[in-house]
Protein backbone atom coordinates (compact mmCIF):
# COMPACT_ATOMS: atom_id res chain seq x y z
CA UNK A 1 0.00 0.00 0.00
CA UNK A 2 1.45 3.63 -0.81
CA UNK A 3 2.30 5.78 1.84
CA UNK A 4 -0.34 8.23 1.43
CA UNK A 5 -2.88 5.67 1.18
CA UNK A 6 -2.13 4.02 4.12
CA UNK A 7 -2.02 7.29 5.61
CA UNK A 8 -5.64 7.97 5.27
CA UNK A 9 -6.58 4.30 6.04
CA UNK A 10 -7.41 5.11 9.89
CA UNK A 11 -9.78 7.98 8.80
CA UNK A 12 -11.38 5.93 6.16
CA UNK A 13 -11.49 2.98 8.25
CA UNK A 14 -13.55 5.19 10.87
CA UNK A 15 -16.03 6.94 8.12
CA UNK A 16 -16.95 3.38 7.25
CA UNK A 17 -17.54 2.12 10.62
CA UNK A 18 -19.67 5.84 11.08
CA UNK A 19 -21.64 5.05 7.77
CA UNK A 20 -22.88 1.54 8.85
CA UNK A 21 -23.53 2.15 12.16
CA UNK A 22 -25.39 5.25 11.32
CA UNK A 23 -27.28 3.10 8.53
CA UNK A 24 -28.50 0.39 10.88
CA UNK A 25 -26.27 -2.00 8.69
CA UNK A 26 -24.00 -2.79 11.81
CA UNK A 27 -26.55 -1.72 14.38
CA UNK A 28 -26.81 -5.30 17.01
CA UNK A 29 -30.48 -4.81 16.67
CA UNK A 30 -30.49 -6.07 13.36
CA UNK A 31 -26.69 -8.04 12.78
CA UNK A 32 -27.62 -9.97 16.59
CA UNK A 33 -31.76 -10.35 15.77
CA UNK A 34 -32.80 -14.01 16.32
CA UNK A 35 -28.58 -14.78 17.34
CA UNK A 36 -27.01 -15.81 20.70
CA UNK A 37 -24.02 -13.51 20.80
CA UNK A 38 -21.06 -14.75 23.70
CA UNK A 39 -18.07 -12.18 24.21
CA UNK A 40 -14.52 -13.40 25.75
CA UNK A 41 -12.52 -11.03 28.45
CA UNK A 42 -9.70 -12.55 30.22
CA UNK A 43 -7.78 -10.32 32.23
CA UNK A 44 -9.00 -6.83 33.92
CA UNK A 45 -6.20 -4.80 35.28
CA UNK A 46 -5.39 -1.03 35.95
CA UNK A 47 -3.01 0.59 33.09
CA UNK A 48 -0.41 0.61 35.41
CA UNK A 49 -0.56 -3.32 35.48
CA UNK A 50 -1.86 -4.22 31.86
CA UNK A 51 1.84 -2.23 30.89
CA UNK A 52 3.04 -5.21 33.34
CA UNK A 53 1.23 -7.92 31.67
CA UNK A 54 2.80 -10.11 29.00
CA UNK A 55 -0.16 -10.10 26.61
CA UNK A 56 -2.13 -6.82 26.98
CA UNK A 57 -4.07 -7.87 24.07
CA UNK A 58 -6.70 -9.80 26.33
CA UNK A 59 -6.39 -7.12 29.12
CA UNK A 60 -9.39 -4.61 29.25
CA UNK A 61 -9.06 -1.58 32.25
CA UNK A 62 -11.99 -0.97 34.80
CA UNK A 63 -12.91 1.63 32.87
CA UNK A 64 -12.71 -0.07 29.20
CA UNK A 65 -15.01 -2.72 30.82
CA UNK A 66 -17.44 -0.07 31.82
CA UNK A 67 -17.54 0.91 28.07
CA UNK A 68 -18.17 -2.33 26.70
CA UNK A 69 -20.83 -2.96 29.44
CA UNK A 70 -22.30 0.21 28.23
CA UNK A 71 -22.35 -0.89 25.00
CA UNK A 72 -23.81 -4.14 26.00
CA UNK A 73 -26.54 -3.00 27.96
CA UNK A 74 -27.66 -0.06 25.52
CA UNK A 75 -28.03 -2.84 22.48
CA UNK A 76 -28.64 -6.35 24.36
CA UNK A 77 -30.29 -8.85 26.43
CA UNK A 78 -27.06 -9.61 28.95
CA UNK A 79 -26.83 -12.86 31.37
CA UNK A 80 -24.56 -15.83 32.16
CA UNK A 81 -23.88 -18.21 29.32
CA UNK A 82 -26.23 -21.57 30.18
CA UNK A 83 -28.98 -19.01 31.55
CA UNK A 84 -29.25 -17.20 28.19
CA UNK A 85 -28.39 -20.17 25.68
CA UNK A 86 -31.07 -21.65 27.38
CA UNK A 87 -34.00 -19.27 26.60
CA UNK A 88 -32.34 -18.86 22.93
CA UNK A 89 -32.63 -22.65 22.23
CA UNK A 90 -36.01 -22.53 23.58
CA UNK A 91 -37.17 -19.66 21.41
CA UNK A 92 -37.61 -16.86 23.73
CA UNK A 93 -37.04 -13.55 21.97
CA UNK A 94 -36.58 -10.88 23.71
CA UNK A 95 -36.60 -6.92 22.62
CA UNK A 96 -33.01 -6.89 22.69
CA UNK A 97 -31.14 -9.88 21.12
CA UNK A 98 -29.23 -12.06 23.94
CA UNK A 99 -25.02 -11.33 24.52
CA UNK A 100 -23.51 -13.44 26.98
CA UNK A 101 -20.59 -12.31 28.85
CA UNK A 102 -17.78 -14.55 30.18
CA UNK A 103 -14.34 -14.95 31.40
CA UNK A 104 -11.06 -17.48 30.76
CA UNK A 105 -9.10 -18.53 33.45
CA UNK A 106 -10.12 -17.45 36.58
CA UNK A 107 -8.03 -14.97 37.46
CA UNK A 108 -8.03 -12.61 40.44
CA UNK A 109 -8.50 -9.35 38.80
CA UNK A 110 -11.66 -11.10 37.58
CA UNK A 111 -12.76 -10.47 41.14
CA UNK A 112 -11.02 -7.29 41.92
CA UNK A 113 -11.52 -5.25 39.23
CA UNK A 114 -14.45 -6.97 36.86
CA UNK A 115 -16.71 -7.95 39.22
CA UNK A 116 -17.32 -4.19 40.44
CA UNK A 117 -18.39 -3.42 37.02
CA UNK A 118 -20.77 -5.68 36.36
CA UNK A 119 -22.09 -5.09 39.09
CA UNK A 120 -22.76 -1.70 38.38
CA UNK A 121 -24.90 -2.80 35.21
CA UNK A 122 -26.37 -5.87 37.52
CA UNK A 123 -24.75 -8.15 35.01
CA UNK A 124 -24.33 -12.08 35.41
CA UNK A 125 -22.04 -13.43 33.26
CA UNK A 126 -20.21 -17.06 33.17
CA UNK A 127 -16.66 -17.46 34.60
CA UNK A 128 -14.41 -20.71 33.48
CA UNK A 129 -11.78 -22.14 35.88
CA UNK A 130 -8.70 -24.53 35.59
CA UNK A 131 -9.60 -26.05 38.61
CA UNK A 132 -5.54 -28.29 38.75
CA UNK A 133 -4.63 -24.71 38.76
CA UNK A 134 -6.42 -23.52 41.63
CA UNK A 135 -6.17 -26.22 43.54
CA UNK A 136 -2.34 -25.91 43.20
CA UNK A 137 -2.18 -21.98 43.18
CA UNK A 138 -0.09 -22.23 40.16
CA UNK A 139 -0.84 -19.63 37.45
CA UNK A 140 -1.40 -21.23 33.55
CA UNK A 141 1.28 -22.40 31.67
CA UNK A 142 1.20 -19.55 29.01
CA UNK A 143 1.05 -17.05 31.72
CA UNK A 144 4.40 -18.81 33.03
CA UNK A 145 5.79 -18.39 29.34
CA UNK A 146 4.92 -14.95 29.06
CA UNK A 147 6.09 -13.44 32.27
CA UNK A 148 9.43 -15.36 31.32
CA UNK A 149 9.88 -13.86 27.99
CA UNK A 150 9.11 -10.15 29.27
CA UNK A 151 11.65 -10.74 31.65
CA UNK A 152 14.07 -11.61 28.95
CA UNK A 153 13.03 -8.29 27.06
CA UNK A 154 13.21 -6.03 30.08
CA UNK A 155 16.64 -7.20 30.84
CA UNK A 156 18.46 -7.31 27.89
CA UNK A 157 20.24 -8.96 24.84
CA UNK A 158 21.41 -11.38 26.82
CA UNK A 159 18.86 -12.51 28.47
CA UNK A 160 16.66 -12.70 25.25
CA UNK A 161 19.61 -14.61 23.75
CA UNK A 162 19.23 -17.11 26.61
CA UNK A 163 15.83 -17.89 25.99
CA UNK A 164 15.87 -18.29 22.47
CA UNK A 165 18.75 -20.84 22.76
CA UNK A 166 16.96 -22.55 24.92
CA UNK A 167 13.71 -22.80 22.95
CA UNK A 168 15.61 -23.91 20.25
CA UNK A 169 16.72 -26.69 21.74
CA UNK A 170 12.83 -27.62 22.35
CA UNK A 171 12.19 -27.20 18.70
CA UNK A 172 11.13 -23.74 18.23
CA UNK A 173 13.22 -22.30 16.02
CA UNK A 174 14.79 -18.84 16.61
CA UNK A 175 13.93 -16.34 13.50
CA UNK A 176 10.31 -15.21 14.14
CA UNK A 177 8.62 -12.55 11.99
CA UNK A 178 6.13 -11.77 14.67
CA UNK A 179 7.12 -10.86 18.47
CA UNK A 180 9.21 -12.51 20.57
CA UNK A 181 6.53 -13.07 23.12
CA UNK A 182 4.17 -14.03 20.43
CA UNK A 183 6.47 -16.65 19.16
CA UNK A 184 7.37 -18.27 21.85
CA UNK A 185 3.91 -18.81 23.19
CA UNK A 186 2.82 -19.92 19.60
CA UNK A 187 5.32 -22.64 19.00
CA UNK A 188 5.16 -24.00 22.75
CA UNK A 189 1.71 -24.69 21.59
CA UNK A 190 2.71 -27.37 19.14
CA UNK A 191 5.21 -29.03 21.12
CA UNK A 192 4.03 -32.15 23.71
CA UNK A 193 2.56 -31.27 27.24
CA UNK A 194 5.95 -33.26 28.60
CA UNK A 195 8.37 -31.06 26.76
CA UNK A 196 6.18 -27.83 27.22
CA UNK A 197 6.35 -28.29 30.93
CA UNK A 198 9.91 -29.39 30.95
CA UNK A 199 10.61 -25.97 29.01
CA UNK A 200 9.06 -23.87 31.07
CA UNK A 201 10.81 -24.36 34.23
CA UNK A 202 14.32 -24.40 32.36
CA UNK A 203 13.32 -21.23 31.40
CA UNK A 204 11.94 -20.10 34.33
CA UNK A 205 14.94 -21.37 36.53
CA UNK A 206 17.40 -19.68 33.60
CA UNK A 207 15.61 -16.31 33.59
CA UNK A 208 15.01 -16.48 37.68
CA UNK A 209 11.27 -15.28 37.17
CA UNK A 210 8.99 -14.60 40.01
CA UNK A 211 5.11 -14.37 39.09
CA UNK A 212 3.85 -11.10 40.34
CA UNK A 213 1.20 -11.32 43.76
CA UNK A 214 -1.30 -9.18 41.45
CA UNK A 215 -1.26 -12.47 38.38
CA UNK A 216 -2.19 -15.03 40.79
CA UNK A 217 -5.53 -17.22 40.39
CA UNK A 218 -8.76 -17.12 42.40
CA UNK A 219 -8.81 -19.33 45.34
CA UNK A 220 -11.65 -21.47 45.86
CA UNK A 221 -13.26 -18.97 48.64
CA UNK A 222 -12.77 -16.48 46.18
CA UNK A 223 -14.74 -18.08 43.00
CA UNK A 224 -17.39 -19.54 45.87
CA UNK A 225 -18.22 -15.78 46.38
CA UNK A 226 -18.90 -14.81 42.95
CA UNK A 227 -20.70 -17.74 42.34
CA UNK A 228 -22.71 -17.28 45.24
CA UNK A 229 -23.58 -14.07 43.82
CA UNK A 230 -25.03 -15.56 40.76
CA UNK A 231 -22.94 -15.88 38.21
CA UNK A 232 -21.81 -18.98 37.00
CA UNK A 233 -18.50 -20.81 37.28
CA UNK A 234 -17.89 -22.97 34.20
CA UNK A 235 -15.14 -25.41 33.88
CA UNK A 236 -11.92 -24.55 31.78
CA UNK A 237 -10.21 -28.36 31.99
CA UNK A 238 -8.20 -29.42 34.85
CA UNK A 239 -4.90 -27.87 33.85
CA UNK A 240 -5.84 -25.75 30.75
CA UNK A 241 -4.68 -28.64 28.53
CA UNK A 242 -4.73 -28.09 25.03
CA UNK A 243 -7.78 -30.81 24.02
CA UNK A 244 -6.53 -32.67 20.77
CA UNK A 245 -3.06 -33.35 22.59
CA UNK A 246 -4.70 -35.57 25.42
CA UNK A 247 -5.31 -39.46 24.90
CA UNK A 248 -8.61 -40.55 25.55
CA UNK A 249 -7.41 -41.02 29.44
CA UNK A 250 -6.17 -37.49 29.97
CA UNK A 251 -9.27 -36.16 28.15
CA UNK A 252 -11.85 -37.61 30.80
CA UNK A 253 -9.24 -36.31 33.50
CA UNK A 254 -9.75 -32.77 31.97
CA UNK A 255 -13.17 -32.35 31.30
CA UNK A 256 -15.23 -34.91 33.51
CA UNK A 257 -13.12 -34.82 36.47
CA UNK A 258 -13.12 -30.94 36.38
CA UNK A 259 -16.55 -31.04 36.31
CA UNK A 260 -16.78 -33.47 39.31
CA UNK A 261 -14.17 -31.03 41.22
CA UNK A 262 -15.89 -27.62 40.53
CA UNK A 263 -19.76 -29.25 41.67
CA UNK A 264 -17.54 -30.14 44.85
CA UNK A 265 -16.08 -27.04 45.48
CA UNK A 266 -19.35 -25.09 44.53
CA UNK A 267 -21.97 -27.79 45.72
CA UNK A 268 -23.94 -27.11 42.77
CA UNK A 269 -24.33 -28.15 39.25
CA UNK A 270 -21.65 -27.21 36.65
CA UNK A 271 -22.59 -26.89 32.99
CA UNK A 272 -20.65 -25.57 30.88
CA UNK A 273 -17.43 -26.14 29.57
CA UNK A 274 -14.50 -24.02 27.84
CA UNK A 275 -11.31 -25.27 25.48
CA UNK A 276 -8.49 -24.15 25.97
CA UNK A 277 -6.78 -22.36 23.31
CA UNK A 278 -10.21 -23.11 22.01
CA UNK A 279 -9.23 -26.03 20.61
CA UNK A 280 -10.84 -29.22 20.44
CA UNK A 281 -11.92 -32.28 18.36
CA UNK A 282 -14.19 -34.48 18.09
CA UNK A 283 -13.42 -36.62 21.17
CA UNK A 284 -13.37 -33.59 23.32
CA UNK A 285 -16.83 -32.85 21.82
CA UNK A 286 -18.31 -36.26 22.83
CA UNK A 287 -16.47 -35.91 26.08
CA UNK A 288 -18.04 -32.85 26.72
CA UNK A 289 -21.43 -34.61 26.05
CA UNK A 290 -20.61 -37.86 27.84
CA UNK A 291 -19.83 -35.83 30.90
CA UNK A 292 -23.09 -34.26 31.33
CA UNK A 293 -22.18 -30.74 30.18
CA UNK A 294 -24.90 -28.51 28.49
CA UNK A 295 -22.65 -26.30 26.14
CA UNK A 296 -19.24 -25.73 25.31
CA UNK A 297 -17.15 -22.58 23.82
CA UNK A 298 -14.48 -22.20 21.48
CA UNK A 299 -12.61 -18.90 20.13
CA UNK A 300 -14.06 -19.21 16.44
CA UNK A 301 -15.15 -15.42 15.80
CA UNK A 302 -18.99 -15.28 15.14
CA UNK A 303 -22.35 -15.35 16.43
CA UNK A 304 -24.32 -18.67 17.04
CA UNK A 305 -27.66 -19.47 15.23
CA UNK A 306 -30.19 -21.35 16.67
CA UNK A 307 -28.60 -24.12 14.60
CA UNK A 308 -25.07 -23.82 15.81
CA UNK A 309 -24.12 -27.14 17.67
CA UNK A 310 -24.35 -26.74 21.70
CA UNK A 311 -20.86 -27.91 22.13
CA UNK A 312 -19.26 -25.96 19.51
CA UNK A 313 -20.44 -22.30 20.33
CA UNK A 314 -18.66 -19.37 18.79
CA UNK A 315 -17.14 -16.42 20.94
CA UNK A 316 -16.21 -12.99 20.12
CA UNK A 317 -13.13 -11.96 22.31
CA UNK A 318 -12.46 -8.68 23.11
CA UNK A 319 -9.25 -6.57 21.92
CA UNK A 320 -9.72 -3.05 23.66
CA UNK A 321 -6.91 -1.82 20.60
CA UNK A 322 -8.99 -3.23 17.60
CA UNK A 323 -12.00 -1.05 18.62
CA UNK A 324 -9.84 2.20 18.63
CA UNK A 325 -10.83 5.16 15.99
CA UNK A 326 -8.07 7.12 14.91
CA UNK A 327 -7.73 9.05 17.93
CA UNK A 328 -6.82 6.04 20.21
CA UNK A 329 -10.57 5.71 21.80
CA UNK A 330 -13.12 2.86 21.48
CA UNK A 331 -15.71 3.70 19.31
CA UNK A 332 -18.91 2.62 19.42
CA UNK A 333 -19.26 2.50 15.60
CA UNK A 334 -16.02 0.48 15.06
CA UNK A 335 -16.79 -1.95 17.78
CA UNK A 336 -20.23 -2.80 16.27
CA UNK A 337 -18.11 -3.24 13.27
CA UNK A 338 -16.29 -5.68 14.55
CA UNK A 339 -19.02 -7.02 15.95
CA UNK A 340 -21.33 -7.43 13.50
CA UNK A 341 -18.89 -9.68 11.73
CA UNK A 342 -19.33 -7.92 8.03
CA UNK A 343 -15.21 -7.72 8.36
CA UNK A 344 -14.23 -8.97 12.21
CA UNK A 345 -10.45 -7.98 10.42
CA UNK A 346 -11.11 -4.66 10.01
Amino acid sequence: MSSPLKSFKPLLRDLLGECLFLSSISNPSRCANNKLTIVTFHRVLPEELRQKYPYPGICVTPEELRWFCNFFNQFFTVGSLTSLHYRFKNGEHPDKPYLAITFDDGQLDNLQYGLPVLDEFNFKATFYIPTHNVDEADILWHDRIGYCTLNAKNSGTVAIKKAMELAETYGIPLTSTSSFEDHIIQHAKKISPEKRKEFIELLENTLKVITPEWGRLMTWSEIRQIHQQGHEIGSHSMTHALMPQCSDQELTYEIVESRKHLESALDAEVTSFCYPNGDYDTRAVETVLQAGYQNAVTTKWGKNKPEQPQFQLNRCDINTFNNWNRKQELSVARFAFRLSGLQPGL
